[in-house]
């Protein structure tokens, strides 16, 4: 069962999608600059894709902080449909993302030339991102 719901949840879940084989899971910023997480669970409640980012709106950034996909699930263009999520409402931020594996490191600068994000590595994050907490909200499932 995926964190942060309960079982009751998590059935009703899977009940009201009985066709879905990916469930989108979004955990949203507690506070500003706080860490959003998207999941995507299996019908099992095991997330086989997991992004998590942070986004300043006073300072104009968003920074990609990880990104992991099951290697049954990769190269479906699951981890572009992850990214563009995190981008909506922000399209226009300075984006960066940590050092990443070779896998993300062909996938970032394709996925820049795409959306114009610049997805930088080792920039150093804004003040209201250092200081970022790790908590969130239940989860809400999203439709993709």
């Amino acid at each position: 069962m995926p964190e942060g719901l309960t079982d009751r949840h998590w059935k009703r879940i899977l009940l009201r999608h009985p066709f879905r084989q990916q469930l989108w899971l979004y955990y949203p910023a507690a506070h500003e600059a706080d860490f959003q997480v998207l999941s995507v669970c299996d019908r099992t409640g095991w997330d086989a894709a997991v992004l998590s980012w942070h986004t300043c709106t006073p300072c104009w950034r968003g920074h990609i902080a990880k990104i992991s996909i099951a290697e049954h699930w990769q190269r479906q263009g699951l981890g572009r449909r992850l990214v563009l999520r995190a981008l909506r409402g922000a399209e226009d931020f300075h984006w960066t993302t940590t050092s990443q594996s070779p896998e993300a490191q062909q996938f970032f600068p394709i996925l820049a030339r795409e959306t114009g994000a610049a997805f930088t590595q080792r920039q150093p994050v804004c003040a209201h991102m250092k200081a970022a907490d790790y908590g969130h909200p239940e989860p809400r499932f999203e439709r993709h």
